[in-house]
């Protein structure tokens, strides 16, 4: 299967997987569009909520979130609202990646074969410094930056007026 039309139909199943997820275990309602390239060289985002795959295929699926928005997932999550960013929050961000990857896994691994994912990864954070190549740092007052040199494949979600992506990278391993 070529490698652009396998990240449609693993975009199409990140977008069922999710809404399935919002609608019956953290009980949002969701709105999605239709999945799009984004080869921008950084994406600016307060919360994001990584796992990557291996296997025939490997790459990262990812949540990319306010943290306003992060706080409302936890908040439903833990059925406590929840003000303050902390570990619990970081905790829920990585459990819903951890879900949506771990259900992508699913039909990834039936059609090609063993996947393995890591553990979830949240990285949130305000002012961070970032050192460019050139050594050159920049400061970014409300976001973090994740760059890639691959286009992301990024389903945009609405849910209670807050807008959040989920982002795949994919490519074919080498053996």
């Amino acid at each position: 299967m070529a490698l652009e039309s396998l990240m449609e139909s693993i975009a199409a199943d990140i977008a069922d997987a999710t809404k399935t997820l919002f609608e019956t275990m953290i009980l949002m309602d969701l709105k999605y569009d239709d999945a799009i390239l984004v080869d921008d060289t950084q994406i600016r985002t307060d919360v994001i909520g990584m796992v990557s795959f291996t296997g025939r295929y490997h790459g990262v699926i990812a949540l990319f979130c306010s943290k306003k928005f992060a706080l409302k997932i936890a908040s439903t999550m833990l059925m406590t609202e929840l003000t303050e960013f902390t570990n619990e929050v970081k905790d829920a961000i990585g459990e819903v990646s951890n879900m949506i990857a771990g259900n992508v896994k699913t039909k990834l691994a039936a059609q090609h074969g063993d996947m393995h994912l890591s553990i979830p990864m949240v990285i949130a954070g305000e002012g961070l410094s970032v050192t460019a190549v050139n050594n050159h740092s920049a400061v970014a007052d409300t976001t973090l930056s994740c760059f890639s040199k691959d286009p992301w494949l990024m389903t945009p979600f609405i849910s209670n007026n807050e807008m959040f992506n989920i982002g795949l990278l994919l490519r074919e391993s080498t053996k």
